[in-house]
């Protein structure tokens, strides 16, 4: 009880000084004492400097809740992207497309060794020519492509190879017909490229090749 009386008092005190330098409020008289003050005046006090009185004791707190302290809770934003990047940051796109990658050059690993035959028919898999190989190993993974590397050449989305990823396809001019496109293969990572060509039919090769490298045409990017 008494320590409820010094609250009351204390809160009366502060309110008192803080109403002498600013002039009281409307319709409360300075006769009041702080022994006799009743709790609607001392409500009418502390609502004129903001805070709230709660019974016999005063809390000193804005009415307004919204002009309180922050919490310190932080809002975290969205990836502008509206996709949650996994633990290796890539987005659910990206991932899905890197796991396509991959299936399609498992596929192709399939056939290493099955020999090449220029102008080998579709839809069978004992001989390959570079993009009948093309064709079946994304057609395999549910992609559909024309026939020819020319054709090819004309699907998706072109790169620069700086940026080339696995699972591009790789087109490149022949010195035999030069400003042609004439080969197409698909990439499989780590400067390689998984295609068929010549003695050995489908195999891997390295980029750095000579006449890979000097024939490099274009590359174009059919995995969304």
């Amino acid at each position: 009880m008494q320590n409820s009386k010094k609250f009351i008092k204390l809160g009366i005190t502060v309110a008192a000084s803080l109403v002498i330098s600013t002039g009281l409020p409307a319709g409360i008289t300075h006769a009041a004492t702080l022994e006799t003050a009743n709790h609607s005046l001392i409500s009418q006090i502390f609502k004129q400097f903001g805070w709230a009185f709660k019974g016999k004791t005063a809390n000193a707190q804005p009415e307004n809740p919204e002009a309180s302290e922050p919490s310190g809770q932080t809002t975290v934003p969205e990836n502008q992207t509206g996709q949650a990047p996994s633990d290796n940051g890539q987005t659910d796109t990206e991932q899905t497309a890197t796991t396509k990658a991959d299936q399609i050059i498992a596929t192709g690993e399939k056939y290493l060794g099955t020999p090449y035959q220029f102008g080998a028919k579709s839809g069978q898999t004992k001989t390959f020519d570079c993009s009948s190989f093309v064709q079946h190993v994304f057609k395999e993974n549910g992609i559909d492509l024309p026939r020819t590397s020319r054709q090819q050449a004309t699907v998706g989305q072109t790169v620069p190879f700086s940026e080339i990823q696995k699972g591009d396809l790789l087109f490149f001019e022949l010195s035999s017909n030069p400003g042609r496109i004439g080969h197409v293969g698909i990439y499989a990572g780590n400067n390689k490229i998984l295609h068929t060509w010549g003695p050995g039919g489908v195999r891997y090769d390295d980029l750095s090749d000579r006449w890979l490298k000097e024939g490099f045409v274009k590359a174009q990017r059919v995995i969304q």
